[in-house]
């Protein structure tokens, strides 16, 4: 389902984007396919709603600017270094009947015996990248990490579910995720080993010198 985000005209000027903000309001701007750049404004509540359930890289309705909805994705959201509220917005318009390339998250589901048993889960890919019609832009990718056994199992991207009319941009054998022995561990193991290595060379080392003082 396509998310609806309610914005309105913005006069892009510095001293304007200050009294925006300060009006607890949002500035962006609105550019790509199907026309030139727009300045908007928002509430910054809004954004937020829609940010918890995934628009971050979902298609979004923009209503206000024009007659009709603009369809459009998110591409930057600049935020501010200490407070974390939400400074700018960048929003990418699409046209519906164009295939446009993005990014979609991967969800995980699902438990790995590994992961339980002290392996490290190590994403080799963060998203997913696809081309489409913006229509069919998936929600996300899932993986299932009970798949990954031992820690020599990966995850490849011949692997994922792919829904018709999407294009992966990634080969087929490219590993997703992976698993590792976190180094504390290895340096435990490899420890023990020493240990029992020593002594067998000490009990060697006793059985020899018997032997010399026959």
């Amino acid at each position: 389902m396509e998310l609806v985000l309610n914005v309105e005209p913005r006069n892009a000027t510095r001293s304007r984007v200050k009294e925006v903000r300060q009006d607890g309001l949002v500035p962006g701007v609105v550019y790509g396919q199907g026309g030139e750049a727009t300045s908007l404004q928002f509430k910054e509540i809004d954004l937020v709603r829609l940010l918890r359930v995934g628009a971050s890289s979902q298609l979004m309705q923009l209503q206000g600017l024009e007659s009709k909805p603009v369809h459009a994705l998110m591409r930057e959201v600049q935020r501010h270094p200490t407070r974390r509220t939400i400074m700018h917005v960048d929003f990418y318009q699409v046209q519906m009947d164009v295939a446009i390339r993005t990014d979609i998250p991967i969800h995980f589901e699902g438990a790995s015996p590994a992961i339980k048993g002290g392996a490290i889960l190590l994403h080799n890919l963060d998203r997913i990248s696809v081309e489409c019609l913006p229509s069919d832009i998936p929600e996300n990718f899932v993986i299932d990490l009970s798949l990954l056994q031992t820690t020599d199992d990966v995850f490849r991207i011949e692997q994922l579910a792919v829904p018709n009319g999407v294009t992966i941009l990634h080969e087929p054998e490219d590993v997703v995720v992976s698993l590792t022995i976190p180094r504390i561990a290895v340096e435990v193991e490899e420890e023990e080993e020493f240990e029992e290595g020593d002594v067998a060379l000490v009990g060697e080392d006793e059985e020899g010198d018997e032997e010399d003082n026959e």
